[in-house]
């Protein structure tokens, strides 16, 4: 099993709350569009065998898709726009739940390099938890650059400046973090070129399991628009890994929702952005994580 020693992923927060009352990563994450692509994280998170075995092992999201959800955005909320005391509650919160994800891999990898997969995972795992957040960085400046506006000049570095800095908050280390923008397009690459990605069958189950999710309480319909976008916007590399063929319907109707977003979503008037800092104010703290928390855990 993975280390979860401090030297792998610190056991608590204790980094400056990153997201300051100018934060450009609030203002992605307050727009609703970027809400469209959670499946497409999901997916990029299960790819890697040590976060689907994770995710199979003690997660409740098949059950208790709702709960879940909530559980989910409630902490992004606290998390992104609180202040240092709600967010540093938040994560010790989290590092709560991640002290008890942990267990052995099933020996079902079928490919990749030597050591690429790992004989175990730890929700402390600070190469793991470099993998989830980075999955959330990309997925956040597709959804925004892509169907709301690109960057401006100076926005593009201070988005990834910032979340940077929420990941040295969550516990990652810093060496495990690319320096800037070009390191981080090419850890993005290594990592999807490296062939450990997808090479489960429990990351293919797991990946087919948040696409065609079924539920009674989740909306067919919901789903499907979910699945269509993500799968319109993550690398094909990835579907291949994955075995992921979206149906000749799926592949049309993502390309059509997808092409309508870029042409008109920019048009649509936006909610403001005081809207979670409303939803602070008046939610009871009893509210949030009780449950499992991180993804789809």
């Amino acid at each position: 099993m993975s280390d979860p020693s401090p030297e792998r992923g610190a056991l608590a927060p204790g980094a400056p709350t990153p997201f300051g009352r100018h934060s450009v990563v609030r203002t992605v994450v307050a727009n609703p569009v970027t809400a469209l692509l959670v499946q497409r994280a999901l997916v990029m998170e299960v790819a890697h065998p040590a976060v689907a075995a994770g995710v199979e092992h003690h997660s409740r999201f098949r059950a208790r898709p709702l709960s879940r959800a909530w559980v989910t955005a409630d902490a992004a909320v606290r998390l992104v726009f609180g202040g240092d005391d709600v967010a540093r509650g938040a994560a010790r919160q989290i590092y709560r739940v991640h002290d008890r994800i942990h267990g052995d891999i099933p020996g079902d990898t079928d490919h990749g390099p030597p050591g690429a997969v790992p004989a175990g995972y730890s929700a402390h795992d600070a190469a793991l938890l470099t993998w989830v957040w980075a999955t959330l960085v990309d997925t956040a400046e597709t959804a925004f650059t892509r169907w709301v506006r690109p960057f401006g000049p100076l926005e593009a570095e201070a988005f990834y400046d910032e979340m940077r800095s929420f990941a040295r908050f969550l516990g990652i280390p810093d060496p495990m973090l690319p320096a800037g923008r070009g390191e981080f397009g090419r850890y993005l690459e290594d990592v999807i070129g490296g062939g450990a990605l997808g090479s489960s069958e429990v990351s293919r189950r797991v990946a087919r399991q948040v696409l065609w999710y079924r539920h009674w309480s989740v909306p067919a319909p919901v789903v499907r628009l979910e699945r269509v976008l993500a799968l319109a916007t993550v690398d094909p590399r990835l579907l291949d890994a994955l075995d992921l063929r979206p149906s000749a319907s799926d592949a049309a109707l993502g390309s059509r929702i997808d092409a309508a977003l870029i042409r008109h979503y920019r048009r649509v008037p936006h909610l403001p952005a005081v809207l979670p800092a409303l939803y602070l104010a008046l939610r009871r703290p009893s509210i949030g994580l009780s449950g499992r928390l991180g993804g789809i855990g």
